[in-house]
C-alpha cells in the first residue's frame, strides 16, 4: 500500500502540472481534470483507510536504521483526515466547474487549490517534525494563492495580506519550535513519538517552550485571538475557496496538537494558553456570528467559534474527540458554504411571505428554559445508555456541544410547534438524534484513538462547563427586559467589531459630469466586491 499512499499525495499535483504545459485549455476541461484527479485521490484514500484499519500503519519513508529522515506514513488519524481533505477537494472542484465556468481566473483557482490539497495531505502524513513543518508552510503559501484568485479586487488583496501576516507569525513560531526540538532531541520521528516521551520530558523547560510555540502556530492557522481577523478578510475569494478552507487548513491546529500531543499534553503552560485563547475566541466569535447580516460572514465567525471549541477540547486532553469534531465540522461547514447562495435565495423568497408572530419576552424565556431542560435530559439519557469512553478517547466534551445544539434546535421547534403533540415529537426526535450522535462520536473516537498518546489534561473539565454556562446566559439576555439596554449596546459593539478595518483607506471612482471624482469610503464600511 506504499504506492497508494504516494498516489494520494501525488494525484492532486497532476492539475498544476497539466496547467504548466504550453497551450490553452477551456475552463470546463480544467475543471473536469481537477475533479477527476481529486476523485482518484479520494478513492486511493478510501483504499488506504481500509488497509490501515485491517493491517496497520503504512510507511513510505527514507531513514537511517529504524528512524525516519523524511517521507510519509499513514495511521488511522492520517487516513481519516486524508478522507476529509480529498472528499472536500473533490466536491469543491466539481462545484467550481459550474461556479467558475468561463471565468478567466478559473485555471488559477484549480491549480492553487490542487496544490493546497496535496500540501494538506502531506501535512497529515508527514513522518518527521521537519517534514510536518515544511508541508504546513507550503499549505499556507498555497492558501494565499487560492485567496488571490481575484487579485484585481482590493478586498481580495487585503485578505491575502492579512492571511499572509498571520500565517507568517504562526509559521515562524512553528519553525522556532522545530529548531528548539531538533537541537534538544534531534529530528523527531513522529511514528515513534510516544516511545520518546521519557526522553522528551527529561527537559521540562524545552517541553514548555516547544509546546507554547506549537499553540501559537495552531492559533494562527485556526484564526483564534489574537490572529482572528484573517478569516473574515478572506470572504472576497470565490465561495469554493471558503469551502476548501475546511479541508485541513483552518482546522489544522487541532491535528497539530493531537499529533504532537506527547509534547503539548506534557506542558501545563501550553494547555492553559490553548484553553484561554480557545475559550475567548469561542465566546467572541459566537457573539459576532449572531450579529452578522451576510451569510458568508456569519459562517466565517461560526467556523472561528468552532475552532475555539476544538482547541479547548484539545486543552482538556480529549484529542480523539477534537479530531472527530474537526472532521464532522469540516464536512458540514464546507457544505454550508457551497449552499450559501441557495440559502440567500430561499431567504429572499420567504421575505415576501407572512412574517412569524411576535413572541412576548416571558414566553421566549419559557421556551428557552424548556428547550434547555429537554435538550440536557435527552443528551444525559443518551450518555447513560451509551457511556462515552474515558482517558484518551473521552468524548464527554462533545456532550456539551450536543446539548447546546439540541437546545437551540428545540427552541426553534417549540416556537413554531407549541402544541402538546409538537412538544412530544420534538423531544422524541431530539432524544433519538442525541443517542445517534453520542454513539457515532464515541465509536469514532475509539477508532481514532489508536496511535494517540494518552496525555492527561492539566485542566479541570469544569472549565468547559463554565464557558458553556456563560454562553447560555448571554444567549438568554435579550429575552430579559432589564437587560435589554445592555444587550442593545452589546449588539452595536458586535456589529462594529464584525467589520474588518482596511489597512489603507480605499477610494472608489464615480463619474461626475463627464469627469472622474475620487470619493473616500466612509469609515467602518467594508468594501464588498
Amino acid at each position: 500500500m506504499t504506492s497508494v499512499l504516494v498516489a494520494v499525495l501525488v494525484l492532486p499535483l497532476l492539475t498544476p502540472a497539466m496547467l504548466g504545459l504550453p497551450g490553452s485549455r477551456p475552463s470546463w476541461f480544467v475543471a473536469r481534470f481537477a475533479t477527476a484527479a481529486s476523485a482518484a485521490a479520494l478513492g486511493c484514500a478510501a483504499a488506504l483507510t481500509i488497509s490501515v484499519w485491517v493491517r496497520g500503519p503504512v510507511s513510505a519513508v527514507v531513514g537511517h536504521g529504524s528512524n525516519a529522515v523524511a517521507g510519509w506514513y499513514a495511521d488511522r488519524l492520517s487516513t481519516a483526515l486524508l478522507l476529509l481533505i480529498t472528499a472536500v477537494a473533490t466536491v469543491v472542484h466539481g462545484f467550481a466547474g459550474r461556479y467558475l465556468n468561463g471565468d478567466s481566473r478559473s485555471s488559477w483557482f484549480y491549480g492553487t487549490s490542487s496544490l493546497l490539497t496535496a500540501a494538506a495531505g502531506a501535512t497529515v502524513c508527514s513522518s518527521t517534525l521537519i517534514g510536518l513543518a515544511t508541508a504546513w508552510t507550503l499549505t499556507g503559501v498555497a492558501l494565499c494563492g487560492v485567496l488571490a484568485t481575484y487579485s484585481q479586487l482590493a478586498a481580495a488583496r487585503q485578505g491575502v495580506v492579512r492571511t499572509a501576516i498571520s500565517f507568517a507569525i504562526g509559521d515562524s513560531a512553528l519553525w522556532v519550535a522545530v529548531i528548539v526540538a531538533s537541537v534538544n532531541w534531534g529530528n523527531l520521528d513522529l511514528r515513534r513519538l510516544p516511545a520518546a516521551v521519557p526522553r522528551l520530558t527529561a527537559d521540562p523547560f524545552a517541553v514548555d517552550v516547544v509546546a507554547c510555540l506549537l499553540v501559537v502556530a495552531a492559533l494562527a492557522r485556526c484564526a483564534q485571538i489574537p490572529f482572528h481577523q484573517w478569516l473574515p478578510a478572506t470572504l472576497s475569494a470565490p465561495t469554493p475557496a471558503s469551502a476548501l478552507l475546511h479541508a485541513g487548513v483552518v482546522n489544522a491546529g487541532g491535528f497539530l496538537l493531537a499529533r504532537l500531543s506527547p509534547i503539548f499534553g506534557a506542558s501545563e503552560v501550553a494547555t492553559h494558553l490553548a484553553l484561554l485563547a480557545g475559550a475567548l475566541t469561542l465566546g467572541y466569535a459566537t457573539v459576532l456570528m449572531l450579529t452578522k447580516a451576510d451569510i458568508k460572514g456569519a459562517l466565517a465567525y461560526s467556523t472561528m467559534a468552532q475552532m475555539g471549541f476544538m482547541l479547548t477540547v484539545c486543552a482538556l486532553g480529549a484529542f480523539a474527540a477534537a479530531i472527530f469534531h474537526l472532521i464532522a465540522h469540516g464536512a458540514y461547514k464546507a457544505t454550508l458554504f457551497l449552499g450559501s447562495g441557495a440559502a440567500v435565495d430561499r431567504r429572499n423568497r420567504h421575505r415576501h411571505g407572512v412574517p412569524p408572530p411576535e413572541i412576548a419576552a416571558f414566553r421566549r424565556i419559557t421556551l428557552a428554559v424548556a428547550a434547555a431542560i429537554a435538550a440536557a435530559a435527552s443528551v444525559t439519557v443518551a450518555a447513560l445508555l451509551n457511556p462515552p469512553g474515558g482517558g484518551v478517547v473521552s468524548t464527554w466534551p462533545l456532550l456539551i456541544f450536543a446539548a447546546a445544539a439540541a437546545g437551540r434546535g428545540l427552541y426553534g421547534w417549540f416556537h413554531y410547534n407549541a402544541t402538546a403533540g409538537g412538544v412530544v415529537s420534538g423531544i422524541a426526535a431530539t432524544a433519538g438524534i442525541a443517542f445517534a450522535y453520542v454513539t457515532v462520536a464515541d465509536r469514532a473516537a475509539h477508532w481514532l484513538s489508536v496511535g494517540l498518546w494518552p496525555a492527561h489534561a492539566a485542566l479541570s473539565p469544569w472549565w468547559l462547563v463554565a464557558v458553556a454556562v456563560v454562553l447560555a446566559v448571554t444567549a438568554l439576555l435579550p429575552a430579559i427586559p432589564p437587560a435589554a439596554n445592555a444587550t442593545r449596546r452589546l449588539y452595536v459593539a458586535a456589529l462594529s467589531a464584525g467589520y474588518v478595518p482596511a489597512r489603507r483607506l480605499p477610494f472608489h471612482r464615480f463619474p461626475a459630469g463627464g469627469t472622474t471624482t475620487l470619493l473616500p469610503v466612509p469609515a467602518g464600511i467594508r468594501e464588498v466586491a
